[in-house]
């Protein structure tokens, strides 16, 4: 192959590459955090979640330590934010951000939910049509329990004395013994809220309540 054939088949790649990006291609907006572009157009991102799986988003956050980045997958994009403060304002805004979709995206994966049970879940997910669906009664629920009352006293209060269970050892052994911490901390937090509630419950089938 002469080199006026090669070059010519690369310009034809390049014509069509940049075709595919421009009716495919996600636009990009300047207000938007800045965009890691990726080696290979359209699956460079892809091919790096699926290799690394979620570790891709730290190894690229410590090579481009920027408060927060875009990245262009196909038709989608992905905001990935590492500044404390952006988190922060982040979750202040939680009706123009809202996390409901990735719930109705997961679902399947995370509890093994059949198709069904996912569309259950996913209707109306946002309250778009109503303020109704079972993610928005769950949260409606969640925040009338967490109203402060006694009862909440009571619980976080007996959740404290569980997790002194756990506090205890590690003051009293001072060795500087190293733990898994993600595991010490999913441990000690499940057992000691999952006694305050189960607790809380039996207190109120005593009462008759």
């Amino acid at each position: 192959m002469d080199t006026g054939t090669i070059a010519a088949s690369v310009a034809v790649v390049a014509v069509l590459v940049a075709t595919v990006n421009y009716f495919l291609g996600p636009t990009y907006d300047p207000k938007e955090p800045p965009v890691i572009h990726q080696r290979i157009p359209f699956l460079g991102h892809i091919i790096g979640l699926l290799q690394y799986g979620l570790r891709y988003f730290e190894i690229l956050s410590a090579k481009y330590p920027l408060p927060a980045f875009t990245l262009q997958t196909l038709g989608t994009k992905t905001y990935v934010i590492n500044s404390p403060d952006l988190i922060q304002a982040v979750q202040k805004n939680a009706k123009t951000l809202s996390f409901y979709p990735f719930v109705g995206f997961m679902s399947p994966r995370i509890f093994g939910c059949d198709k069904k049970a996912n569309a259950i879940i996913s209707d109306n997910i946002d309250g778009e049509r109503g303020n109704w669906g079972l993610l928005p009664d769950t949260t409606r629920g969640m925040h009338t329990a967490l109203i402060p009352s006694e009862s909440l006293d009571w619980m976080t209060k007996t959740m404290l004395t569980k997790l002194t269970e756990y506090f205890d050892p590690l003051v009293a052994n001072g060795d500087g013994t190293e733990i898994d911490l993600y595991k010490w901390t999913r441990t000690a937090f499940t057992v000691s809220s999952t006694e305050a509630v189960s607790l809380e419950q039996r207190n109120m089938e005593g009462i008759g309540v």
